[in-house]
């Protein structure tokens, strides 16, 4: 190196130095600038030289940069001794250098020359030489600036390393947690496409990343979520950035399964939106135990069934329920008669099974929103809820129930091999509201179960006596309905309808029964048990065909033929699947004109399953068979249906007639009701009219047809033909 060319070689050096970030690269690149300017073929670079102890021979060392021999290259790194004077010592031509470097153990190359360039408190640069260089320049002195200038350097790019190395560090380790969380993470850009997912998503969804990389995280959809609920998702995570919380997604193989999802909205110093990262876990198995728990906490293990402390919730919500409704509950305490017998005989894997099978029973006889409960053994307990608000009527329909339960728990039971027979005592207390205490309730109800024991099992108890005994008086009466027509106890009534001339037009016949030691049984006592025992359809049957064949006879007289007969027909009498058929057959057989015969719905009847009534109205029509509705406007009726269903003719009731002419609000009713059915093309006939106000009121507004005590009352056949007589109809 020649003295004129030492500036240009100054810069290339300074020039390498200043280009550098990292200590690595600045050192190697550095040390290749200096030997490619150099004489020297080979050099190595050691940082942190620790102190150098005069009285050692060797300083042990780390190379840090190696070029131009591949020995030396093999050990950067590593701690290796080096002479102390190759290191320590001033640099210079020294006739004892080759001396010196022919002990260097680490590599196999024979070095003569060398050249040591100290780095300001940084460490040392050594040169090396096959052969000693012919120059006479001082390049320890001449290299100084850079030396001084590498030194900064590497300082600087130490602290770069370190901060860079952190970085790394976070990247590898953030890396390392998306890879392997058990969560599944997905991101998505701004437009709500895919961009990355983790190896959980795969595992938890079943989708490759293939398969949603641009798609909408839409794809993981079950369905279970309206519209709503994504809007109130998105409207939170734009208001603040974050929504988590419980979803139902769907799996690649179409399994839905629940999760619970976090997902954030990540944005740039300036707002801008970037991503939003969702991370989601399956909380499938959290759900199950969740369920398990709940299960054994709240339910009986072996029959499935409400335990006492469930119940106990159960009938405070009862209890809370009535007190807002004012109606009554019920709760029956059931016990299973002779059970023990069963266990000390057959062993307890039986009298398990036939505690399951009772179970299931129990629930078949009860609706949706009661409760059937285990508490322990063979006690049951039924909740009933929502009965009416009438103390009586409450018993009665709580009876109904408890004879259900008496007669399905008393059918054979096969269990194993064996045919087994059991029977129930039922104790049964009626509750309002916080009237009674809960424990009482229990309580009352456990006596009257004792009670119905005691009364010789396989019976029904109330805790009131005089319920009981209500109970007791009502159950006979049903028994003793169930003999009144073949017993020929029951008949008919005729009530007459006439026209605004007082002209008969027909009449409407009336149930009644008399009883041998009751006397007359007024109808609103029977027929509704005769409804809720299901006798109604057979005495609907025979009223009914008595009906028809008067219509036959009346046909035979030229002053009687164009009457027409109003039949009532019950709600389970209609709903027959046979209904049609049995009154076709009923005309075929008396042969009765179907013109003449007029059935009265209710419109509870009408309404209850409109679809179902349309088609049997239309094909009953098609015999020329009329129809009325009864009890119009004191129901829920629905125009948009009254205008589907073939009618003839609407009654209004005589609720609505009693104070025509004194209450304007009944007026205005009627009044409407009349102009109704003008409109739809029906006839409109009054009942229970009873004075002559009421008959013109009617008569000037449009209702022509008239029914009530003005006119007739309901009377037995022979008294009402004695009363067409008088209307000189002769017959």
């Amino acid at each position: 190196m020649e003295q004129e060319n030492i500036l240009p070689v100054l810069y290339d050096l300074v020039v390498t130095i200043g280009s550098e970030i990292s200590v690595k690269p600045l050192l190697a690149r550095t040390l290749q600038r200096l030997l490619y300017h150099t004489s020297f073929s080979a050099g190595f670079i050691c940082l942190d030289v620790p102190p150098c102890q005069k009285d050692s021979g060797v300083v042990e060392v780390k190379l840090d940069a190696v070029v131009g021999d591949f020995d030396l290259i093999g050990v950067i790194g590593k701690p290796i001794a080096l002479p102390r004077e190759l290191v320590c010592e001033a640099a210079g031509r020294e006739t004892e250098q080759a001396a010196l470097l022919s002990s260097l153990r680490c590599t196999q190359t024979q070095y003569k020359a060398y050249l040591r360039l100290p780095i300001d408190h940084c460490g040392v640069i050594v040169l090396l030489a096959a052969e000693i260089p012919e120059t006479s320049l001082p390049l320890t002195t001449m290299l100084q600036p850079v030396l001084a200038h590498l030194a900064k350097a590497i300082v600087l790019c130490r602290n770069n390393d370190a901060h860079t190395s952190g970085l790394v560090n976070q990247r590898d380790l953030l890396e390392k947690v998306f890879e392997s969380s058990y969560s599944g993470v997905m991101i998505t850009d701004a437009g709500q496409q895919i961009i990355e997912i983790n190896p959980a998503f795969t595992r938890i969804t079943g989708y490759p990343s293939q398969e949603v990389y641009g798609k909408n995280p839409h794809l993981l959809a079950s369905g279970r979520h309206d519209h709503d609920f994504y809007r109130g998702m998105w409207t939170e995570i734009e208001s603040s950035g974050h929504w988590e919380g419980e979803i139902w997604n769907r799996r690649k193989n179409g399994e839905v399964y629940p999760s619970w999802l976090n997902i954030d909205a990540v944005r740039a110093q300036t707002g801008a939106l970037l991503y939003y990262v969702g991370m989601f876990s399956d909380i499938s198995k959290r759900k199950e135990a969740e369920a398990q728990i709940h299960q054994l906490a709240f339910y009986d293990p072996l029959t499935k069934l409400p335990n006492r402390r469930l119940l106990i919730e159960r009938l405070q919500q009862a209890f809370a329920v009535g007190a807002r409704s004012g109606q009554h509950g019920a709760v029956l305490f059931i016990d299973l008669d002779n059970f023990k017998t069963l266990n000390d005989t057959k062993g307890h894997d039986i009298g398990d099974q036939l505690l399951s099978e009772v179970a299931e029973r129990l629930n078949t006889c009860v609706r949706d929103g009661d409760t059937v409960a285990r508490l322990g053994g063979d006690e049951f307990v039924v909740v009933l809820e929502s009965l009416t608000a009438i103390p009586g009527e409450a018993a009665a329909q709580a009876d109904i129930v408890a004879e259900k339960i008496r007669d399905v728990l008393s059918r054979p039971y096969q269990l194993a091999r064996h045919i087994h027979y059991s029977t129930p005592s039922i104790g049964v207390v009626l509750f309002m509201g916080y009237q009674q205490n809960l424990d009482d309730v229990l309580k009352y109800a456990d006596t009257a179960m004792y009670q119905a024991k005691t009364a010789g099992r396989n019976t029904i108890r109330f805790y009131d006596p005089v319920m009981q005994a209500a109970i007791e008086a009502r159950a006979e009466l049903e028994e003793e309905l169930r003999h009144a027509l073949e017993r020929q106890q029951l008949s008919l009534h005729y009530q007459i309808q006439v026209d605004s001339r007082n002209h008969p037009l027909g009449a409407e016949v009336l149930l009644r029964w008399q009883h041998p030691k009751r006397g007359l049984v007024s109808p609103a006592q029977f027929i509704p048990l005769a409804e809720e025992s299901g006798l109604i359809v057979s005495i609907g049957s025979w009223v009914l065909q008595t009906a028809c064949i008067q219509l036959k006879t009346w046909q035979n007289n030229a002053y009687t033929r164009d009457l027409t007969l109003a039949v009532n027909v019950s709600a389970k009498q209609f709903r027959s699947p046979d209904f049609v058929a049995q009154v076709q057959r009923t005309l075929v057989e008396t042969g009765a004109k179907p013109g003449l015969l007029k059935l009265e719905l209710t419109e509870s009847i009408v309404l209850e399953n409109v679809e179902d009534t349309i088609a049997k109205m239309r094909e009953l029509k098609l015999l020329r068979v009329s129809f009325s509705m009864d009890d119009f406007g004191t129901g829920y009726s629905s125009l948009q249906y009254l205008k589907q269903l073939p009618l003839d003719q609407i009654k209004i009731d005589q609720s609505f007639v009693r104070d025509i002419v004194t209450d304007p609000s009944d007026a205005a009713i009627v009044q409407t009701i009349i102009a109704m059915s003008e409109v739809l093309g029906l006839n409109v006939i009054a009942e229970g009219v009873e004075t002559e106000e009421q008959r013109e009121f009617l008569d000037l507004r449009g209702c022509h047809a008239f029914q009530g005590f003005l006119f007739g009352r309901p009377v037995p056949l022979q008294d009402f033909e004695a009363r067409l007589r008088e209307s000189n109809v002769y017959l």
